[in-house]
Parts: C-alpha cells; structure tokens; sequence
C-alpha cells in the first residue's frame, strides 16, 4: 500500500503499527520515520521515535504527546482497556491501599493521572473529599461524567503538585507514572502533599534495566530498585512493593510494580 500511495502519511502510520505488532523493529522506526516526514508535528510519533532510535530517552513523555495521544484514546478508552485489555489495575492498586490504611476512611484523596475515573470509582468510598488531576481535557471530561469527583483540574502532575497546598491523606497515581521515568519528579512533590501516616500508592510497569527504560510503546518501565531508592531520597516508608497483573497487551500479560509508600511523620 505505501509503494502505491508513498505520500499517504495514514498508510505509513498503519504499517509502523502492525510492524510493531509483529515485533519488527527496524521495519517500525522506518515506517514511523516516513510518517514523521509527512506529519513533522506529530508529538506521539517522536516519542516513539526516541525509543525506537536507542536514543537517550527524556526524563518524562512531552506533554503534548500525551494530550495528543489522550484527545484520539478518549473516544475508546474504557472499551479498550476495560473489555480488550482485561486491566485490573484500578481494583488492585485499591486492594493494596486497603491492606496498608485498613479501615480507615474519610480520607482527603488526590487521584493524579485520574484519567476517566476508573481508579477514582474504587476508592470514592474511602474519600471525605477527592480532587481529580489529568493533562488531557478530554479525559478530565469523561472523568467528570461520572460525579464521584469534589474537584476536577486540567494539569501536568508535578506542575500541579509543586503549586498545591492541600493536604492529603492519600495520593494515587493508577497508571499515570508509566509516562515518568526518573521518578523523584513525581515522588518527592508528592511526598510533600502527604499528611503524617499518609500513603502515595502507585502502579508502574516492571522492567529489567535499572533504574528505567523508554520502550518502544513510548512508555517507561521501572524496576524496584529504584523504587526503593526514590521513597528513600524523598522520606518515605516502603509500606507495599508487590509484583502483579496489570493487563494484556497483544496477548501477553503486562506485569506492574503495585507500590505504596508511607509518611513516617
């Protein structure tokens, strides 16, 4: 298809992705560089492009990569990550703050990277008060049809958590570090917004190269190292560090690290 159309960026696109289905890389970073040639501006596609050229990797994924990859998911998301994807993040990563705050409840909650809610809905019923934060508009939107949020924000995590003086019980980020790769970034402003006792708890993706890879889906795995590392630098306890099922991805299962970190004030 792309020797009959060769300036048909969509075609270009489409090959790079079924290329990276089947796992041929170099087949992969020439489609998509083909496409980049035709679309200069596509901000996800150079992300991609960073992993993909073994290049050294930035110390997050561009804001923009991450509004423009969210504004075309929006449409599906739930679809896919709930029906084609079998994820179980949201309900385990609230199992795992159960077991650490047990019953406690009426909690000031934050939910970072809440996206459509899903990690929100499980755990409004521990929440005196919760705050919902997303860089995407469209996800803070299908957040927001739920209800279960007392406030929605349009904004990029750290920027937010830097900026905000509210104290929290618990902060969750379901699914939302895997966009973060040095995770202190994240970590030691959020470190700051925990009230004594309180819990950060998040999900990343497992990897095997210390301390964090880029990898060719654009999003960064992380092994527990150094997530040990970085609740030390930023004073916090390691209450929880557990190996799971996150979900499948072209039909292998996708191991996270299930993290909660704990206020030793």
């Amino acid at each position: 298809m792309t020797q009959l159309i060769p300036n048909d960026s969509h075609s270009w696109s489409e090959l790079g992705e079924l290329a990276h289905i089947l796992g041929r890389r170099d087949q992969t970073r020439a489609a998509y560089e083909r496409y980049l040639e035709l679309e200069p501006d596509d901000a996800e596609t150079k992300h991609l492009l960073v992993a993909l050229r073994d290049e050294p990797p930035p110390p997050r994924a561009p804001d923009k990569c991450i509004q423009q990859l969210y504004q075309r998911f929006s449409s599906f998301y739930e679809f896919n990550v709930c029906e084609e994807l079998y994820y179980e993040a949201p309900q385990r990563l609230h199992d795992l703050i159960k077991a650490v705050l047990g019953e406690r409840q009426e909690l000031a909650i934050a939910d970072i990277g809440c996206e459509s809610g899903l990690a929100g809905l499980k755990l409004k019923p521990l929440a005196a008060r919760m705050t919902g934060v997303d860089l995407s508009p469209e996800m803070i939107e299908l957040a927001r049809a739920r209800n279960i949020y007392d406030r929605l924000e349009v904004a990029e995590i750290t920027t937010w958590l830097a900026g905000n003086q509210d104290p929290f019980d618990l902060i969750a980020a379901c699914d939302c570090l895997i966009y973060f790769g040095d995770l202190p970034q994240v970590v030691i402003p959020a470190a700051k917004r925990l009230v004594p006792g309180g819990v950060l708890a998040f999900t990343v993706e497992r990897g095997d190269q210390y301390p964090f890879k880029l990898t060719d889906t654009g999003r960064y795995t992380h092994t527990a190292r150094h997530v040990r590392e970085v609740a030390n630098e930023a004073g916090l306890r390691v209450a929880r560090l557990d190996e799971a099922y996150l979900r499948m991805e072209y039909g292998e299962e996708v191991t996270g690290l299930f993290v909660a970190l704990q206020n030793q004030r």
